[in-house]
């Protein structure tokens, strides 16, 4: 209610050429900027060149919304709106994130 119901996330990869997906959704090539719904749940993937990272968003209590207390007790304004309705007592931990591609090693078996 006070601080919003989304937020701009900030996301690049050193190399120009990585590809950007939120969500699976492609969103562009080495930076993006998007808005996140607190609401929503989102996995950033980076990929370039048979190679990728998968980072997952995380949030956490936005105590911004105890502002409601004054309002109505909390009761309507914290409970129903910012919790049930927009998510809003939430916030994004990170709004900028920095993502390269990274490859795992193949893992190596030898017979005896």
């Amino acid at each position: 209610m006070f601080s919003g119901t989304s937020q701009e996330v900030s996301i690049r990869s050193k190399s120009p050429n990585a590809k950007i997906y939120v969500n699976e959704r492609y969103m562009g090539q080495g930076q993006v900027l998007t808005s996140f719904k607190k609401k929503e749940e989102y996995t950033i993937r980076v990929e370039e060149n048979g190679c990728e990272s998968v980072i997952p968003v995380s949030k956490s209590f936005d105590a911004t919304t105890l502002l409601g207390i004054f309002i109505d007790y909390g009761l309507v304004s914290i409970l129903v709106i910012d919790g049930a309705a927009t998510g809003s007592w939430q916030e994004f931990d990170q709004t900028n994130y920095l993502v390269d591609a990274e490859c795992q090693a193949e893992a190596v078996t030898t017979a005896i």
